[in-house]
């Protein structure tokens, strides 16, 4: 099985940095590189995980992105995970990542939780 290919860019002007994952992310060694982005957030951006192009999600990826959440809140990072297959973002909010970051469907909607932050 394949990485997942990852892309990550900085908005200066919105003060984020947004990482967009296509493929499978299907277990933890995949999602060790979405936690390697943290120190690199610079202070005052927020953090925007993009898995809707994401072909498959792992019981063991989702565990991971749940520790990488818990690494952005002791960073003080507000990290927000888009997702817009509604099965993925179903085994997200199963899994309980809602109660650690926001899960929400578009880019459009986490947009104003960055500004809140």
């Amino acid at each position: 099985m394949s990485s997942p290919l990852l892309v990550a860019s900085t908005d200066s002007a919105r003060n984020l940095v947004m990482l967009t994952v296509e493929g499978s992310l299907s277990d933890a060694e995949h999602v060790e590189s979405i936690r390697l982005v943290l120190p690199a957030v610079p202070a005052g951006h927020s953090f925007i995980v993009d898995l809707s192009e994401t072909t498959a999600l792992g019981q063991h990826a989702i565990a991971a992105l749940r520790s990488v959440a818990g690494d952005a809140s002791r960073l003080g990072v507000t990290m927000i995970i888009v997702c817009g297959d509604l099965a993925r973002r179903s085994e997200l909010v199963l899994a309980d990542l809602d109660t650690l970051v926001p899960v929400v469907e578009a880019l459009g909607q986490a947009l104003p939780l960055t500004r809140a932050a």
